[in-house]
């Protein structure tokens, strides 16, 4: 049986399958801090948070959602502890205006019982992050 959408002539393609890569995507594909997949949709590898305490390498890929976007990496801490750490897929005004290139970084120094956040752009760049002064590694990796 054909399907009522199909004999209308209405037809259903994946978001990406013909993704127009955003001004940020082409310039950090071009500076080696992302590439894309096999679908063209683009792609960087995160240190992301599991519910066990402990971080793991995971392929981040950029997220549907309205205006041109691309995709970082971001981590949340409180002193020298993780909250969260993981992928940030969002609009590119927004990470522009963000994330660093290759390290994450707090854009403003905070107190020890302040909430941080970073964002980056580049393969595993969330896995060392640091306020303007202070630099802290993630110590436990599976």
């Amino acid at each position: 049986m054909i399907s009522p959408l199909f004999a209308l002539g209405i037809f259903f393609t994946p978001l990406f399958a013909n993704a127009v890569l955003s001004d940020l995507s082409k310039e950090l594909l071009n500076d080696g801090f992302i590439w894309v997949d096999g679908n063209d949709v683009p792609t960087t590898m995160c240190m992301v948070s599991l519910k066990n305490g402990t971080s793991v390498a995971q392929t981040c890929t950029m997220t549907e959602g309205f205006g041109p976007r691309s995709v970082a990496c971001m981590t949340v801490w409180i002193g020298t502890r993780v909250l969260q750490q993981g992928c940030y897929s969002g609009q590119e005004i927004s990470l522009r205006d963000q994330c660093t290139r290759g390290k994450c970084m707090a854009s403003d120094e905070k107190s020890r019982t302040a909430v941080s956040f970073c964002c980056c752009h580049g393969p595993l760049c969330n896995a060392a992050y640091s306020s303007t002064t202070t630099l802290f590694c993630l110590s436990r990796m599976l």
